[in-house]
Order: C-alpha cells, then sequence, then structure tokens
C-alpha cells in the first residue's frame, strides 16, 4: 500500500473550529440573544416565537419554523424546523456564540439535528467533549507559528440573511486568524421545504492580506454527531469520494479493515454509517471534482486498487478526515470532516488531488455541501451524489425571461463568475433565472434522466405575493402541496421547491 513520502500533516487530534453565530438577525432587524421582543411583528414572524414546543406530526408540509434564542439543556440556539421531501419532520438547533456555552466553547455550530425514520423521531446530539457538534469551521496551516485556527473563543456575527414561508437562509461571519492572517469566513445554511438536507456554503477570503503568505487546508463542515440517535455505537462501515469511491469491507472499522477503492466517482462526499441502529452521516458536494476538486494528500497511487485484508491507509494520508485519529483506540467515534489539500487558503497555485493540476486558493476559497443524515439502507449520500451529477447534464432554456449564466462565486462574495452548467447555481444548488414582468417560462431538457425536486429561484421578481400561476408542462399546480414558493421582497426574488421530479422535456412556468 502506498502511503506517500511526504511529511505527514500537524495533524492535532481532537482540533476543531467553531461556527460564529454572533446576532441573529430577525427579520431585518438585529436581535441579540435574550432581548427578542415578540411585540414586534417582524421578530415575531421570523422567530416565531410564540410556535408550540413540540413539532405537529408528519403530514402535510408545514412551512419552515424559527425559534431563536431557544434553551437546549443550557445552550442557546436559533432552531430551525422544515420538511423534507416526504414532507417528515426535520430539525437544527445552531448554538449561539454571544458567550460560553456549557461545553466550554463559544458556539457556532449544530448541536441537535433530528429527523424521522421508521415513523419515529431520531434525535442525534454532538456529545464528543471535545468536538460537540457538526458545522465547525477549521483550517490547518502546512507551515508556521501555530498549526491551525478555529473560533473556539472567537466571537463573530450572525443573521437571518432570509426566511420565507419555506426557504431560510442563516449567515455567520467572522474572523479567523491564522499565524496572525486573518481570514473572513462567511457561511450560510439553506433550509427548505421539500429539501432533505440542510445546504452548508462557506468562503475564506484572505484578500486583506498578501498572496501566498499562508498554505492552509480546509476541514470545514467539521463534527461529531451522534448520527444514530445517540447510541454512538461502533461505525459498521465508512467511505469518501474524489475521483474513485473507498469503502470498508469490514465491520466494525478497524485500522485493520479491507477496503475497495476501485469504482470511478464523480460527486466527491464522505460518509459513514452504523448497523443498530440504521443510520448514516455524510457530505455531498454541489459540483463534480473536475469542476471543484475536493480531498487531498497523497493516496491517489492506490486508485483503482482493492485491499481486502487490510490494513487501513495510514491515518494521515486519508483522502478527508473522519474519525481514523481515534480508531487506534476506539470503533465508535462519530467524527466526520470535509478536506482539500494545503494551499487551498492562501496560496495562489496549489496541487489538486493526484498532483496533476494546480488550483487558486487566494483571494478566495468558496464551496458548498449538503450535510446528510438519513437511514443507511435508504444510501442517501450515494443518491444525492448521484443527483447531482444528474444536475450537470440538465439543458434550461427560458422561453420567457432568462436563465442565468453567472453569479457571485461564493457566499459573501460580489465576483461574478460563469456558471459550469447554464442556470444551474452551485452555491445553492438552484436554478436560477430573471424574470420578464414577473413572469418567466423555464424548459428543462433532463437528457432523460430523473430530476428531483428542483429549486429554482426567480429574480426580478417584484411583487411582495407569491405568484399567482405555477404550471408544469401546462398542468396547474398546488401551492403548499404542489410546490413551496417563499417571497423575498428585500431581495426582490422568489424561491419554489417543486415537490414533483422532472423528467425530459418540462416546461415550468411562474407568473
Amino acid at each position: 500500500m502506498t502511503t506517500g513520502t511526504k511529511t505527514p500533516h500537524p495533524f492535532a487530534r481532537g482540533a476543531v473550529a467553531l461556527l460564529a453565530l454572533g446576532l441573529a438577525s430577525c427579520g431585518g432587524k438585529d436581535v441579540r440573544p435574550g432581548d427578542e421582543n415578540p411585540d414586534d411583528p417582524a421578530v415575531a414572524d421570523a422567530c416565531a416565537t410564540d410556535v408550540p414546543s413540540t413539532d405537529p406530526a408528519s403530514g402535510a408540509c408545514a412551512p419552515v419554523r424559527l425559534q431563536c434564542a431557544k434553551d437546549l439543556n443550557g445552550f442557546k440556539t436559533d432552531r430551525y424546523v422544515w420538511r423534507d421531501g416526504d414532507c417528515r419532520v426535520r430539525s437544527v438547533s445552531l448554538v449561539r456564540n454571544d458567550a460560553a456555552d456549557p461545553a466550554g466553547w463559544n458556539g457556532g455550530y449544530i448541536r441537535r439535528y433530528t429527523y424521522e425514520a421508521a415513523g419515529a423521531q431520531r434525535t442525534c446530539d454532538g456529545q464528543s467533549a471535545q468536538v460537540p457538534g457538526w458545522g465547525m469551521v477549521t483550517s490547518h496551516l502546512k507551515d508556521g507559528q501555530t498549526w491551525g485556527a478555529w473560533t473556539q473563543d472567537a466571537r463573530g456575527t450572525g443573521r437571518i440573511l432570509f426566511k420565507g414561508a419555506h426557504h431560510a437562509l442563516h449567515e455567520l461571519k467572522w474572523p479567523l486568524s491564522l499565524d496572525g492572517n486573518v481570514v473572513q469566513v462567511t457561511v450560510q445554511y439553506l433550509f427548505a421545504t421539500g429539501r432533505d438536507h440542510p445546504l452548508y456554503a462557506i468562503t475564506h477570503d484572505s484578500s486583506g492580506f498578501p498572496a501566498d503568505r499562508i498554505e492552509a487546508d480546509v476541514r470545514s463542515p467539521y463534527g461529531d454527531l451522534a448520527f444514530d440517535d445517540n447510541a454512538n455505537t461502533d461505525i459498521a462501515g465508512l467511505g469518501w469520494g474524489d475521483r474513485y469511491r473507498f469503502v470498508t469491507l469490514n465491520s466494525p472499522v478497524t485500522m485493520n479493515s479491507g477496503w475497495d477503492y476501485r469504482e470511478p466517482n464523480v460527486v466527491p462526499y464522505t460518509r459513514m454509517w452504523t448497523a443498530a441502529p440504521d443510520a448514516e452521516m455524510g457530505v455531498v458536494q454541489t459540483q463534480t471534482w473536475q469542476q471543484k476538486p475536493a480531498g487531498g494528500y497523497w493516496l491517489y497511487p492506490e486508485w483503482g486498487t482493492r485491499h481486502a485484508a487490510g490494513p487501513m491507509p495510514v491515518d494521515y494520508n486519508w483522502a478527508y478526515q473522519l474519525n481514523q485519529y481515534e480508531l487506534p483506540s476506539v470503533t465508535n467515534s462519530h467524527r466526520l470532516a470535509w478536506g482539500s489539500n494545503f494551499g487551498a487558503v492562501g496560496k495562489t497555485q496549489y496541487p489538486r488531488i493526484g498532483d496533476d493540476g494546480v488550483l487558486s486558493g487566494y483571494p478566495y476559497q468558496s464551496y458548498s455541501v449538503f450535510m446528510v443524515l438519513g437511514t443507511h439502507a435508504s444510501d442517501p449520500v450515494l443518491k444525492l451524489a448521484s443527483q447531482v451529477e444528474v444536475w450537470q447534464g440538465v439543458k434550461l432554456s427560458a422561453t420567457e425571461g432568462t436563465v442565468r449564466t453567472r453569479g457571485p462565486g461564493g457566499v459573501g462574495r460580489t465576483d461574478a463568475v460563469t456558471y459550469d452548467v447554464p442556470g444551474y447555481n452551485p452555491v445553492y444548488a438552484t436554478w436560477e433565472a430573471d424574470a420578464a414582468s414577473n413572469r418567466v417560462a423555464l424548459a428543462f431538457d433532463t437528457q432523460g434522466r430523473t430530476l428531483v425536486h428542483p429549486m429554482v429561484v426567480v429574480h426580478g421578481y417584484t411583487a411582495t405575493s407569491a405568484p399567482k400561476t405555477v404550471t408544469l408542462n401546462g398542468q396547474a399546480l398546488t401551492a403548499d402541496t404542489d410546490y413551496f414558493a417563499s417571497v423575498d421582497t428585500a431581495g426582490k426574488s422568489v424561491w419554489l421547491t417543486l415537490q414533483r421530479d422532472v423528467v425530459g422535456n418540462t416546461t415550468l412556468r411562474v407568473e
């Protein structure tokens, strides 16, 4: 087995960086923890301070709810509740960072994620003393006085960027110091009715200091979540996708497990799963590895090989960080992170995985991923990776309005980049167009493949109420049943998620 001859990266076990929530801006107003005013209509509308303490039963796809400053066993959280593609209840509780939390951090991570399986709610909490949740931001330096940075002791700012009936964007910002060089980090979470998994979009902005001063990687979203309904059972299997798919062959996973790295792959991902209960956790990128390389280090000579008798690759040489640094002593660590080669932050040129091309990590490093939880039997990570692959072949045109071909290169950015697929915005995994007199007609050609519950954003929408008519191939659709719409009056746009699959040649009309 090839492990590479490079020097192992300065990897400290349990090191993390946390998302900083700071202020929560409700209804366009800055609302600090503890001083939300339920008598203020804007605050009450966004934060839904008067909603029931328990979630209603699954069935109809109810609107997205937000509960601000909700106490979770001493953790002050902003809790988003939405319905997934099957109209089942899911929720995420984001810890605020206005003060030290009970774990000794300053918040900024998912402390609790709930979803339904087999008709019952599963509650998945951060339970590690070192890493008390999921969604932390972290970067490691290849060289420097310090090995990396995280926001354990830092506080940033946050706001509800947009909260509509069925879509919500929560934005987080903070300065991240890497050897005294401040990288401005922006993170946005997107929650939407009809979409199973939260989208996590991040930008590292290094423009405040000269290029090539630092050489850092990216690990976000980083975390440790008891995704198996807080059972903390052994990890039955794990894997990742770079240009090939790596998967373990033995359960539970140990450093002696066998593995297979032979299947070609298109969309980067990571995943791990448990057997009892049947559960899976993972991350799926919104772009292909050709569009946005992910993963790193020097295991690539093993692409296309199988090692049924093991052992596993040396810990520092996995393409992504999972639970390898805990495996020598425990088999139930639920650690999982993203990854890149060093230089992804700060370098004008750094090698992509495979060392057969160079990329730029200056002045920006931006990407978006889905944070996936579900049953392993339902195969949520690989199914979503396959769906992202389908998106790359879709041809979108407009007979009314205009398909967007460019947009910001990432969250917190104003520079425009050309989309690899016209109309497809990888920042939010949305199909985007500009309206003509508040109307648009979009023609999808899926090349015979199935586009599952596509999300559309229509810009230049100046109406203050939801569209009066939405049709699919001339058939009228019913609001809150066949589609879910949210009007962003400040952003002059309307967000719309279809509760329908699109196959072949299909025309969506919004007016």
